[in-house]
């Protein structure tokens, strides 16, 4: 009986010390209030960057692999004219691959099959970076002209995005203010400091595509406009309150 009088005042004590300290932790918690504001620049287009391809296929391997040297020989030297000095062009990509026979329904007599190789297609790829924004549409008529195949994805985009990008953050600094002196007054409460910011851009360059048959197909002037280039930053900010 002795034992169990104690427990009581033991607990009783470990209590009365306990709960001062875990409401002091309590109390010393900071408060805040996180927001991301969001800020959008926008300019004008002032590079441009395509992707072009020549294919050809041949019976073999080093026929096909020559045929597209030439046809790549003379895709650059077509893009190199029309660019002049403003613009460079360099190979991005070369693939040499077998071409098999297409399997049929119809088994061998011992009831395998065997891939058959009928020939070999062969494919250069070019890159292209010109500042000449206002003649894209031009330069992949000449391209298609020329000879090339594939046409890959045209992107506009700025040189020096740094200076659209510090007016973007200012913007979106102004706005994550707004948002947690909107969230404070709602609150009761006022802003105090900013605790912590990070930021999160993205510059999304415009995106054409347009492939080589369908301007064949049009023989007209491929109309190309760029439009304005976004950027676009996310700033997360942390503000303490009281």
């Amino acid at each position: 009986m002795a034992c169990s009088s104690r427990i009581p005042l033991a607990l009783a004590i470990c209590g009365a010390l306990a709960g001062p300290a875990t409401t002091a932790a309590a109390d010393e918690s900071p408060r805040n209030i996180t927001v991301i504001g969001i800020g959008r620049e926008l300019g004008a287009p002032d590079v441009a960057r395509i992707s072009f391809a020549v294919e050809q296929s041949a019976p073999t391997a080093q026929a096909a692999s020559q045929a597209a040297a030439k046809s790549a020989t003379q895709l650059v030297d077509a893009l190199r004219k029309q660019l002049g000095e403003d613009g460079k062009v360099q190979s991005s990509g070369y693939n040499l691959n077998p071409v098999y026979r297409q399997e049929t329904d119809r088994l061998p007599p011992d009831g395998r099959r065997r891939p058959e190789i009928v020939g070999y297609s062969a494919s250069n790829e070019v890159h292209v970076e010109t500042r000449k924004v206002d003649g894209v549409g031009a330069l992949i008529d000449a391209a298609a002209a020329a000879g090339a195949a594939r046409i890959g994805d045209v992107s506009f985009s700025l040189r020096d995005s740094g200076p659209a990008r510090n007016r973007a953050l200012k913007a979106a600094g102004a706005d994550a203010a707004s948002q947690a002196n909107a969230i404070a007054e709602a609150l009761q409460v006022r802003v105090t400091r900013v605790i912590e910011a990070t930021t999160e851009s993205t510059s999304g360059p415009i995106l054409y595509k347009r492939t080589a048959m369908a301007m064949a197909a049009d023989a007209v002037a491929t109309p190309i406009e760029p439009g304005d280039v976004t950027t676009e930053v996310r700033l997360r900010v942390s503000y303490g309150i009281e």
